[in-house]
């Protein structure tokens, strides 16, 4: 069979695999198509398979492989010829290092970004470029610069139009916005992003903003009604779209958080519990951050031996994954529990 035919079919297994949620069946597909394309030497189709691949990688939590094949694809040449899957490249690696806490790692791979030549790219790479600065500044705890180049984004953006656009570069001043604690204008920008986005027929993104804005929301202090709305939209659209599992214990792990911060410590004990022996193993970043909700939960609830214990294995997992500022907030409530049973 022509190489040729060999990407088409395989691309069409993927797409197929998605619409059936056999999401490793997908990147076997993705892999297949993506190697087909570069026997070809068809730049264009390798690019966009091999950044498939990654996504579904990262999607599946398979972290390590998604980072191998972010790095091969902007070492290989057929990125050369097409610099917008450079920039995208390399703002999915830095979402891939945000997302399991590398902070300082996912801010150099956004530099690196902006550093590439601008000229090159179109109007929506550049903006692209921008939305990852803005979103590894906020994650590496610079807040103030991240709140600048945010509203230098929302500048970039005058004149658009597009109901997805609009709302995702909101919803992203709104992250900004909620990690700075500069309440009302998170709380601005979340209803530009809302108003934005219920005019699209995409009820899995619905649910993504919804999830990521439950979340920041606790990271501002916000505990009240609005941030349970969030967290139960997600829930309900979730069950909808069908999230892969990821989205499925971020929203578990986040409706736990709401719960100790409203004062039902137990029932956060109650959703946290199965889900640290679940995690362990496949997802071992989630696995620390439930560990240390349950360490909050378990020495709210006078259990200070188990959350000693639940704290210094969050802790461990997160300095062998490098992500430094998870490890520190560790450390802080294990200083805080030692001092409370001395």
């Amino acid at each position: 069979m022509e190489n040729n035919a060999v990407f088409i079919l395989n691309e069409y297994r993927m797409l197929q695999s998605l619409q059936k949620r056999d999401y490793a069946a997908a990147v076997s597909y993705s892999q297949s198509a993506a190697e087909a394309a570069r026997e070809q030497g068809d730049a264009w189709g390798f690019c966009r398979m091999a950044f498939q691949t990654g996504r579904l990688q990262h999607d599946l939590g398979l972290t390590q492989d998604a980072v191998a094949t972010c790095r091969e694809l902007l070492r290989s040449d057929a990125v050369k010829e097409h610099p917008e899957f450079d920039t995208r490249t390399r703002a999915l690696l830095a979402r891939i290092f945000n997302d399991h806490g590398q902070m300082h790692e996912a801010l150099a791979v956004a530099w690196e970004a902006v550093n590439l030549p601008q000229t090159e790219l179109s109007v929506e790479g550049q903006r692209g470029v921008q939305q990852t600065l803005v979103s590894a500044l906020a994650e590496d705890g610079d807040f103030e610069q991240a709140w600048a180049e945010a509203l230098i984004l929302e500048e970039m953006h005058h004149g658009e139009t597009r109901p997805h656009t609009l709302g995702v570069t909101y919803w992203v001043v709104a992250n900004v916005a909620f990690m700075s604690s500069r309440l009302g204008e998170g709380s601005k920008y979340q209803s530009l992003a809302a108003e934005n986005l219920t005019k699209l027929d995409d009820v899995n993104l619905w649910a993504q903003f919804n999830k990521a804005m439950g979340h920041m929301r606790l990271v501002a202090g916000l505990t009240g009604p609005e941030t349970l709305e969030c967290v139960e939209r997600a829930e309900v659209a979730f069950e909808v779209a069908g999230g892969n599992d990821i989205d499925l214990y971020e929203v578990t792990i986040t409706r736990a958080w709401w719960e100790l911060e409203s004062g039902n410590a137990a029932e956060a004990e109650r959703l946290l519990r199965p889900l640290a022996e679940e995690l362990a193993g496949p997802y071992p970043f989630l696995q620390a951050r439930v560990l240390l909700l349950l360490s909050r939960a378990l020495s709210s609830l006078e259990h200070q031996e188990e959350a000693l214990k639940d704290a210094q294995q969050s802790e461990r997992i997160f300095n062998k994954l490098g992500a430094d500022v998870y490890a520190s907030e560790c450390r802080e409530i294990i200083d805080s529990i030692r001092i409370g049973v001395s």
